[in-house]
């Protein structure tokens, strides 16, 4: 003891130091714990999609496609009814559209894989409500090889039933429609309703 009398820590209670000190130790705990929760979350959401396509009942399943045909971007002829015998993605797209920004680049990565596939499915895209200058800048932009056609009065999106885009048909090879999507697709789920369809014989 001093000679002015005890100071704060000779007067504290011997238990009250242990105390502080393990409400110290838990509270760094907690803090750890919490950071690591917060980067998890983080690392989730940052890996998890923005959007997410949705597998819809068309009224078009097990029918067949309705016609679709035009001119594309690269100056070439194109009718769906022609790819009869094999499998075909229709994508409804418009370049104004942010889930349609957000979905090209899987289906230029479906596109890429499927050219060398033996069995690769094909994949077409038609214009829905935008201009075509806009949309062949979208389309050079992301570098897509697949054909391109332009919906003017807007027959083709009306004859698919499609009211906002994206909006994505798959055709078997006999022309009949086995499955449709509204929203962004990933690859996944392309590959995946592909092998679905073949699975079943479509």
């Amino acid at each position: 003891m001093s000679i002015g009398g005890p100071t704060a820590a000779e007067a504290a209670p011997t238990g009250t130091a242990g105390g502080i000190r393990r409400r110290r130790h838990t509270a760094r705990w907690v803090a750890a714990a919490v950071l690591v929760v917060l980067v998890v979350v983080a690392v989730v959401a940052a890996t998890r999609p923005s959007y997410q396509a949705t597998e819809v009942a068309s009224p078009l399943l097990g029918r067949v496609a309705p016609p679709l045909a035009g001119t594309d971007f690269g100056g070439r002829t194109f009718s769906l009814s022609a790819e009869r015998g094999h499998y075909v993605y229709v994508n409804f797209f418009a370049s104004w559209c942010p889930p349609c920004q957000a979905e090209e680049p899987a289906l230029v990565a479906f596109d890429f894989q499927q050219q060398r596939a033996r069995r690769g499915a094909g994949l077409v895209s038609v214009v829905f409500n935008d201009s075509v200058a806009d949309a062949r800048r979208f389309v050079a932009e992301w570098g897509a090889q697949w054909p391109t056609v332009p919906d003017r009065a807007g027959s083709i999106a009306t004859a698919y039933g499609v009211s906002s885009p994206p909006m994505t048909f798959l055709v078997d090879p006999g022309g009949r429609v086995v499955a449709a999507f509204t929203g962004p697709v990933t690859t996944a789920q392309l590959d995946q309703a592909l092998v679905t369809a073949r699975r079943r014989g479509f």
